[in-house]
């Protein structure tokens, strides 16, 4: 027996358990000290730091190189995983690839969304490493990089947490080379806790094609959380059939759903972004939380106005692609700097995008009827805030009336073969007169008359052109000048001026003229003057 501390390890090695266990329990700082000590270089993060300490102070005997990872058993990668605090179940292959990746690579910077910036010479290195097919193009390679990734997915880069903390302790299993039985590695008890112990499923199967699928997904992630987010805007996230439904939505848009690890990385992808909008509904119902989202809100409201532009125009270009204007607006809200990793900042981003969706949907879906009636109705009533009582009155009765209105103005254009002329007009208002209306009024008249003409040209019947038009010359009311000037005589009587007369006016406009008659005698003086002169010059 080799001692507590000091077990057989892989090919017979001793493995000095209590070491181990302090380097997986060990902080970043500590770490690097012992980085220091033992002339490893300090770089990377913790998880890196504490694999090249493993494997020089606990594996030191044992090849890591790409070809020794290649060349050991299956049963000492399931060993040599457990050391280094990894999953280490399933197939000699995956338990390779996983191993390569723990000790070469950082989780954070290899993963299936960072290896479509990659260059075909990289990927084809990548592919060398982790013994996978090396011909092919760029997508060819990048799909097989990626169905490693996302099998391999959380299953290497980082300890297990029962390491970390203590609650579990490192026990290699004994597989050594010589024929001798060795005594069991004794375990330290595990000390009582309610925590479930972490453990790790089984590795994940890609079927052909898996990867390249996953890439595409990755490249598409923008619209594809824009369609999440239609999703929950109408469906029922809790309905299997309603969610069934919209993923075979995306198949038909391109995604690759008939991959299943596409299927369930879309359902992640909706169980995050379910998250993610109540986080955002909460956080647009509650004052903001910190400084820095105070500042984000006001920035908002500052570009608001913009912003809305900007989605009129994006609307416009895109018509009904929703999902690539959802984009597109985000990309502008960011080119806005706004702040969209808060959750009160995109939820009212989105928000803004959802109703002015909204409410162009409901135009569309208005009929025609009812779209030119409203037309008819928006001429009716414009610029009546100075209207008179009795006018709007009037104006109220032919909106309640708005269907019988058009039947009249049908028939009068139909019965003058689609002329709509000063005789037509006539026509409807002695109509409307005989009805009880009192359509001449001067206020009423032009509207009834332009909205006449809306509703005509809106059922074919006239030209645009011939649609009459609301007056905009400014018309004044005599009694209403009259009222004005009495206010001025009494303004100016109060400031103890008198006011003019029509005899001072006109005294002072015989006064003008007489001293307009003298400056021109004088002129005229002036000018025989200068005949006289010109002459005797002539004469010399």
């Amino acid at each position: 027996m080799k001692g507590e501390d000091s077990p057989q390890g892989v090919g017979g090695l001793t493995i000095n358990l209590q070491l181990l266990n302090s380097l997986f329990q060990a902080k970043l700082a500590d770490l690097r000290g012992l980085a220091i000590e033992n002339d490893i270089p300090k770089t990377g993060n913790v998880e890196q730091l504490r694999a090249k300490l493993i494997g020089k102070l606990i594996l030191g005997d044992i090849d890591l190189t790409d070809s020794g990872i290649k060349s050991m058993q299956n049963n000492d990668l399931t060993e040599v995983l457990g050391i280094f605090g990894v999953k280490k179940s399933g197939s000699k292959k995956s338990k390779m690839q996983r191993l390569w990746l723990h000790l070469n690579a950082d989780p954070k910077k290899l993963n299936v969304s960072t290896i479509g910036e990659m260059t075909r010479e990289e990927l084809h290195a990548y592919c060398v490493s982790l013994d996978l097919p090396r011909s092919g193009n760029k997508t060819v390679l990048m799909g097989r990089v990626a169905g490693v990734l996302s099998s391999q997915e959380k299953a290497w880069g980082r300890v297990k947490k029962s390491l970390r903390t203590g609650k579990k302790v490192a026990q290699p299993t004994s597989t050594p080379a010589h024929d001798s039985a060795p005594e069991p590695a004794i375990q330290e008890p595990l000390p009582e806790s309610d925590e479930p112990v972490e453990e790790i499923a089984s590795s994940i199967t890609l079927e052909e094609g898996g990867g390249e699928a996953l890439v595409r997904l990755e490249a598409r992630r923008a619209e594809l959380t824009s369609h999440l987010r239609e999703f929950l805007l109408i469906g029922r996230e809790q309905d299997e059939d309603d969610v069934a439904a919209f993923i075979e939505d995306l198949g038909r848009l391109g995604f690759g759903i008939g991959h299943g690890v596409v299927r369930e990385r879309i359902l992640d992808e909706l169980q995050q972004m379910i998250k993610l909008k109540q986080h955002e509904d909460q956080a647009r119902s509650t004052l903001p939380g910190s400084w820095r989202e105070k500042q984000a809100l006001r920035h908002l409201e500052d570009v608001r106005p913009q912003l809305l532009d900007k989605l009129d125009v994006i609307l416009e270009k895109r018509g009904g692609e929703i999902a690539a204007a959802r984009v597109d607006f985000e990309n502008a809200a960011l080119d806005a700097k706004l702040d969209l990793e808060l959750a009160a900042i995109s939820g009212r981003v989105h928000g803004l995008f959802d109703l002015q969706v909204s409410l162009r949907a409901s135009e569309s879906e208005m009929d025609p009827v009812t779209a030119r009636r409203q037309r008819a109705l928006d001429t009716l009533y414009r610029g009546t805030h100075d209207a008179t009582p009795e006018a709007m009155a009037l104006l109220g009765k032919v909106e309640t009336q708005m269907e019988a209105f058009e039947r009249v103005v049908e028939t009068i254009v139909r019965r003058s073969e689609g002329a709509f002329g000063p005789p037509e007009h006539a026509l409807l208002i002695r109509f409307l007169e005989r009805r009880g209306w009192d359509a001449n009024q001067s206020e009423v008249r032009p509207r009834l008359l332009a909205a006449a003409g809306i509703l005509a040209a809106e059922m074919g019947y006239v030209d645009a052109a011939d649609i009459p038009v609301l007056p905009t010359a400014i018309s004044l009311d005599t009694e209403k000048v009259s009222e004005v000037v009495d206010s001025m005589r009494e303004i100016l009587a109060d400031m103890g001026r008198a006011p003019p007369t029509v005899e001072s006016a006109l005294e002072s406009k015989s006064d003008v003229e007489g001293a307009d008659s003298r400056v021109k005698a004088k002129l005229d003086a002036a000018d025989a003057l200068l005949r006289k002169l010109n002459r005797g010059e002539s004469g010399l």
